[in-house]
């Protein structure tokens, strides 16, 4: 399959690579859709921390192309979207509940492999079903989208709130359509 890899710092190729399988609790997901991040950005000019090789993208959607042995709640087919944090469960923050501070965190399209390419494996749960009549653009939507959410939920925005936000990239603008709601 193809994949866009990071090789290195300001390094990217587009490479044959060989196509995943998914292990006993993970699904393989064909991509239709991937977004093109500031992290993805920052990982080609070596500012954020990452462990090339690696095929890059962490806001993806796709459709189940097959499932693991102990996957039951998901079949070939489904159109699916990921978190594409994986956090370890075991240490003190996971262990808190604070799963987004998790100390192993293995990022999908950072340490592990993502979305630009024609197929991920995604761990079962990072997994979120999507309507079947949604545009696959849309649903790789949901990673940025909840980034905004739960940023607006610790600055416990309310209705009628003033806000200001910084920026004018996808999450600013995601973020101040949030806030008007």
């Amino acid at each position: 399959m193809k994949a866009v890899r990071l090789e290195g710092v300001g390094n990217i190729a587009l490479r044959e690579v060989g196509k995943p399988a998914a292990g006993p609790d993970d699904l393989l997901v064909r991509i239709e859709a991937c977004g093109v991040c500031g992290t993805d950005r920052h990982l080609f000019h070596g500012e954020f921390p990452c462990m090339p090789p690696v095929t890059l993208g962490h806001e993806f959607s796709g459709i189940v192309e097959a499932i693991g042995t102990a996957v039951s709640d998901f079949s070939v087919g489904d159109r699916v979207t990921g978190d594409p944090n994986i956090a370890c469960g075991s240490c003190p923050h996971c262990r808190a509940g604070r799963i987004n501070l998790c100390h192993n965190l293995i990022a999908i399209g950072i340490r592990r492999d993502g979305g630009f390419a024609e197929y991920v494996v995604l761990p079962r749960k990072q997994a979120f079903s999507l309507p079947k009549d949604l545009k696959p653009t849309h649903g790789a939507f949901c990673e940025p989208l909840g980034c905004c959410l739960h940023g607006l939920d610790l600055a416990q925005i309310r209705p009628g709130s003033s806000v200001a936000v910084l920026g004018g990239g996808v999450i600013g603008l995601l973020t101040v359509q949030l806030a008007r709601l």
